[in-house]
């Protein structure tokens, strides 16, 4: 059993969303889904589609911007298998609308073994793809 079913939050800019995820995400093996002008989803394949990203359109207040409130940004990790993945999310992210927020380096004390990359989405919120290399 996974800890989450889906996560959702919204986006101030869908296309700018979904060309960031459905680029960013290929490398991970991941598949992004639009279902609607409003909304699309981020999962595994169609044999595992749980569990899910879902990312909709915020609504406008009464301005052209919608409204945003403090912690409303999130923290995404998504889990790679190599080095390779962690860096071809990497420079796809940048590629494909992320902002640099932490070039591919071990985090930590290298002895963790954690190598990750971060990246601010169109939306402001951190997507952290890593590796946790075994040691002998």
């Amino acid at each position: 059993m996974s800890l989450f079913d889906h996560i959702g939050f919204e986006s101030r800019n869908i296309p700018a969303s979904f060309r960031f995820y459905s680029g960013s995400m290929t490398p991970l093996e991941l598949r992004v889904l639009q279902t609607a002008d409003t909304v699309f989803f981020v999962s595994g394949n169609a044999r595992s589609p749980l569990p899910f990203l879902r990312i909709v359109a915020a609504k406008p207040d009464a301005g052209d911007e919608p409204a945003f409130q403090p912690g409303q940004h999130l923290h995404l990790k998504f889990s790679a298998k190599t080095h390779e993945q962690v860096e071809a999310f990497y420079q796809a992210a940048l590629q494909h609308g992320g902002r640099e927020c932490g070039t591919p380096s071990y985090q930590g004390p290298k002895e963790m073994g954690y190598f990750a990359a971060l990246v601010f989405d169109p939306d402001g919120n951190t997507v952290e793809v890593g590796v946790h290399e075994k040691h002998a």
